[in-house]
């Protein structure tokens, strides 16, 4: 299995699908790759570089050592053992903020980026205070309480139509579920994390892509990274929760394609917000 070694000796899980020009994937807070599942379509048009957060799936989940500069610096590590010079980036809630401060610090590297369902700061839901962590430690193994948790992540039109589909990505997340200090690893660094005064820096082209149904992070967060910067398309999931890929496979995969033949034949331009 493919690993690459992180600055600081982490081993992280990656996966590279498909042919083509090279997309990086990076997932959000306590999932892994596995999520990916519907955009492995894309695999035709892309070689697919799927990444597992140091704590989740397959990567190392150390006791400690959770921070953004670490977290940077294993996607640096995945990309640097594939040789790879020049890519498109695209990351999905935490996964966003992660390659907000990638392109800060590599932007060499990045040819184009794309913000799912994230934030430049913390705008998250008023449930992440203390009486929910203590709850959360309490009950982080109670089937139940996880479920009620992953509900956040979509729409509840969406939860409604699709009983089953919602209740196997449950299971199979249940199933997968990080360990509680690396849950609450990755959590410290969303909450410490703010780029807002740094957003004018991201020259890249970069296409934001929010669900206005979104109950995990609010769209005031989309909002800030449009007007903060300045080459970038705004694009809102109607009545879509906080995982547009998932809930829309086909129009979240047509929005990325796009988003690369922009770039390519160079007509992409600032735009939005536009409604979908």
């Amino acid at each position: 299995m493919p690993f690459a070694v992180s600055r600081d000796g982490t081993r992280i899980y990656y996966e590279v699908v498909g042919s083509g020009e090279p997309l990086v994937l990076i997932q959000g807070f306590s999932w892994d790759l596995t999520t990916w599942h519907f955009q492995w379509e894309l695999a035709y048009r892309f070689r697919l570089v799927l990444i597992d957060n140091r704590g989740v799936g397959l990567s190392d989940k150390p006791t400690n050592s959770y921070s953004m500069d670490r977290i940077i610096d294993d996607v640096y590590s995945v990309v640097s053992a594939l040789n790879l010079r020049s890519f498109h980036l695209l990351g999905f809630s935490m996964g966003g903020m992660i390659t907000q401060g990638f392109v800060l610090k590599y932007g060499d590297l990045v040819k184009s980026l794309i913000l799912v369902s994230t934030m430049p700061r913390p705008i998250i839901s008023a449930s992440i205070g203390t009486e929910f962590l203590s709850l959360l430690k309490n009950q982080y193994d109670d089937y139940g309480f996880f479920k009620s948790q992953i509900e956040l992540a979509f729409s509840e039109q969406w939860v409604k139509r699709n009983p089953d589909a919602f209740e196997n990505f449950v299971r199979l997340r249940y199933n997968l579920r990080m360990p509680l200090h690396a849950y609450l690893g990755q959590l410290s660094v969303i909450l410490v994390t703010n780029y807002v005064d740094k957003l004018g820096s991201i020259n890249v082209p970069t296409t934001i892509m929010h669900g206005n149904a979104d109950r995990l992070v609010s769209i005031k967060g989309s909002e800030e990274l449009f007007n903060g910067i300045r080459l970038s398309r705004y694009i809102i999931f109607n009545n879509t929760g906080h995982a547009i890929y998932i809930e829309r496979p086909h129009d979240f995969n047509r929005r990325v394609e796009e988003h690369v033949r922009l770039v390519n034949e160079n007509r992409f331009s600032r735009e939005g917000p536009i409604t979908i």
